[in-house]
């Protein structure tokens, strides 16, 4: 890495705690321009095989280098910060904790964060986010707004508004250099150079820089990088930090009792990971299960506090009344403390990043899913508990080998640490394990929930057809069933040309005509258009039965002979009843990806619905079962059938029941995670480990940027910061 100057040294907090930094002076501006001229004359004789120069004085070595990393930022007056709208808070607290790391790294200029969106709900779910890291920003202005952060101007600029931002104060709007952490883009950064720099252990983006020519360079970051964000843990100010805020009466009480030993504090954050969403009622029903065992005496008690942001809190509701816990909505009711219960659920969802990181910490082990949080966690050397520990974040490995080795080897240098480290890993499965099938058929039906108004009968008929053969053949036809579910929403809601809607219309006054002869200029006119639309491709058996309803279909087959309908045997209703609705009922709703959320759902739905049915049921039992009717009783795959595309509830709890995951017995060792009695030597280990220099993943990212690259960023601070020797 070529800097003169250690990560350690970099990072380190002033004497005042690392407070807000005072303003530039001009003398300092006019060293940070003369410090760009030195690099830049600097780099044309660059030695590939000396990174440090020293040079010896008295007794000391002195460093007379170019230019440190830290200077190099310093002369950057500029730094963008992208940050995309999406579910949960990573996104955010990534893109936050890498101002932060830049701030300590020697960055003294001007953070732009870039906030892109899409429509106006992901607008305010965005700014309801921002409060909780910026408590000054105001959700009620929609424009730019300059507010500090880790002492940097930070100015939070929404994406549509960044060309007349820049018009407006005179500003470039392609920046030298930019940043981000998941989900973003170098074209909307508009930036010189990005570096995409990841939370730890997020294997969904790929560390890279993207320079302004088009290529990419991916990164090779050691397997413990991170931000290394440096947390110094302090009480928040809850009701400064929580203004009009109903929660804040709760959560005070909450952490005094636990503050004062009378209850212990057990906080949970991840389950509203669309992995784990659709089950957080069996989680919670299991940890609960832990919780009860962890105490050793009938006179303690645990408060499970939920800090996930959840859709619905029905199912936690049902919960309370299954196991007969206390249950509060802190959003709509304020906690009480019943003294004889020994755990109590509370639901409170996201708070400001202060408070949660002190919540974290404060009593019992965080039992969480998400990088950024995991990643706050081992910095601090603190124990928690990963939900899923096989998916997105695992628990860091311990170092020492390659990885087909590391088990062994690490147990070796570890041993300890190497234990602790599975059996965390083997709770947090056991947590989570066999939640496949209920997790499906949780999505399944509110995929279904959204597909009903948007089908008509005998196109959800038809879809039921489909379905019912799959199952019974354990096999998703994709190529097949995705064309059939996209015409079904199409012909039943979809909006009608003009040309489908006249030749609708004059079908039903045929039909009103019956059984006497359709007059002959009607004749030709249905058959000569009908003909027409089919040459461009419109399904007209399809469009008869999915728009239209009791048309006498043998009589108009028979009259209407060249157009040769088929499938009249479904229309034998004889009364006259012809709806044609000119509107597109799924006008908000993005069809394609509904029909491939579906597709996606029913490829992992049907055979895991067949497995659990082979496992439970003797062949021919399920057989029985599934696809006959016994004794007027309807069948199981009829009952499934109901409410996936009836939203018929009344068998909700047999099916549950069948998908359901089992309780079990609540496991001894997370009973003694809970009360604290392992982990701590392994996330003691972790701390340490992510904490050495070359784990610093911002100061990895910019030591690989080239001598070119430098030039073209701080190219920008010499115009914006240009000064002569002789003004010193």
């Amino acid at each position: 890495m070529n800097s003169s100057l250690s990560v350690n040294a970099l990072t380190r907090r002033s004497m005042n705690g690392g407070g807000k930094r005072p303003p530039d002076s001009p003398v300092y501006s006019s060293i940070r321009a003369i410090a760009v001229r030195k690099h830049l004359s600097g780099c044309a004789n660059e030695s590939p095989k000396k990174d440090i120069d020293l040079t010896l004085l008295g007794k000391r070595k002195v460093d007379t280098a170019e230019i440190s990393l830290s200077e190099k930022l310093g002369a950057i007056p500029v730094i963008r910060v992208g940050l995309a709208e999406s579910p949960g808070q990573g996104d955010h607290t990534a893109a936050f904790s890498i101002i932060e790391g830049l701030a300590h790294l020697g960055f003294k200029g001007r953070v732009e964060l870039v906030l892109k969106f899409n429509g106006e709900d992901e607008w305010q779910r965005m700014k309801d986010k921002l409060r909780l890291f910026m408590p000054e920003f105001n959700p009620g202005n929609d424009g730019v707004q300059t507010l500090h952060y880790s002492g940097l101007v930070c100015e939070c600029i929404p994406f549509k508004q960044l060309v007349d931002h820049c018009t407006i104060n005179h500003r470039p709007l392609e920046q030298p250099l930019g940043f981000w952490a998941m989900n973003g883009n170098r074209s909307w950064l508009v930036s010189k150079v990005a570096i995409v720099i990841p939370p730890f252990k997020w294997s969904n983006t790929t560390p890279r820089i993207e320079r302004c020519n088009g290529m990419h360079q991916n990164l090779d970051l050691p397997a413990l990088a991170n931000y290394q964000t440096a947390y110094l843990l302090q009480k928040p100010d809850i009701p400064a930090l929580m203004k009009n805020d109903s929660r804040a009466a709760s959560l005070i009480k909450i952490l005094r009792e636990t503050e004062a030993g009378r209850i212990h504090l057990l906080p949970l954050y991840g389950i509203h990971h669309h992995a784990l969403e659709p089950a957080h009622d069996v989680i919670i029903r299991r940890l609960l299960s832990g919780v009860v065992k962890s105490h050793t005496s009938e006179l303690e008690k645990t408060v499970v506090l939920v800090l996930s942001p959840l859709a619905s809190l029905e199912r936690l509701r049902v919960l309370q009344k299954s196991l007969q816990v206390p249950f509060y909505d802190l959003q709509n009711r304020e906690w009480e403390n019943s003294v004889h219960e020994p755990v109590e659920l509370l639901y409170c969802g996201p708070v400001p990043k202060p408070l949660f990181e002190w919540i974290s910490c404060v009593d019992r082990p965080l039992i969480q899913e998400g990088a950024n949080s995991a990643t706050f966690m081992n910095l601090l050397g603190k124990a928690y508990l990963p939900l899923r520990p096989d998916g997105d974040t695992p628990l860091p490995e311990l170092p020492g080998s390659p990885p087909a080795k590391q088990q062994y080897a690490s147990a070796m240098q570890h041993p300890v640490a190497s234990v602790e480290r599975a059996r965390i890993e083997q709770l947090g499965r056991g947590l989570t394990h066999d939640l496949q099938a209920y997790n499906y058929y949780s999505v399944a039906l509110d995929l279904c929930k959204k597909l009903k108004p948007l089908l008509s009968p005998i196109a959800t008929q038809d879809l039921v057809s489909g379905f019912a053969g799959m199952v019974g053949a354990n096999h998703f036809a994709e190529s097949h069933f995705r064309p059939c579910l996209l015409e079904a929403i199409t012909y039943s809601s979809g909006l009608l040309s003009e040309d489908q809607q006249e030749w609708l219309s004059c079908l039903s006054l045929a039909n009103s005509l019956l059984p006497g002869a359709i007059p002959e200029t009607l004749k030709v006119k249905l058959i000569e258009r009908g003909k027409a639309l089919r040459r461009n491709h419109v399904n007209l058996e399809k469009l008869i039965a999915y728009r239209t309803s009791g048309l006498n279909m043998p009589d108009l087959r028979s009259q209407l002979a060249p157009l040769s309908f088929r499938r009249f045997d479904v229309f034998r209703a004889m009364t006259v009843e012809c709806p044609v609705s000119t509107e597109d009922a799924g006008r908000d709703i993005d069809v394609n990806e509904l029909v491939g959320d579906i597709c996606d759902n029913f490829s992992l739905l049907i055979p895991t619905l067949f497995h659990i049915l082979r496992a439970d049921f003797s062949d021919d039992a399920l057989l029985a079962s599934l696809f006959r009717d016994g004794d007027g009783q309807q069948s199981l795959l009829d009952k499934i059938i109901g409410q996936l595309f009836y939203g018929n509830m009344t068998y909700d709890a047999e099916i549950r029941s069948l998908l359901e995951p089992k309780a079990g017995s609540p496991d001894d060792d997370l009973a003694l995670f809970l009360r604290g009695e392992f982990g701590g030597t392994f996330f003691q280990q972790v701390r340490e480990l992510m904490m050495e220099s070359k784990n610093n993943a911002i100061y990895c990212g910019l030591a690989k940027l080239t001598g070119k690259d430098w030039d073209l960023i701080l190219s920008e601070g010499i115009s914006t910061n240009s000064v002569s020797s002789d003004q010193l």
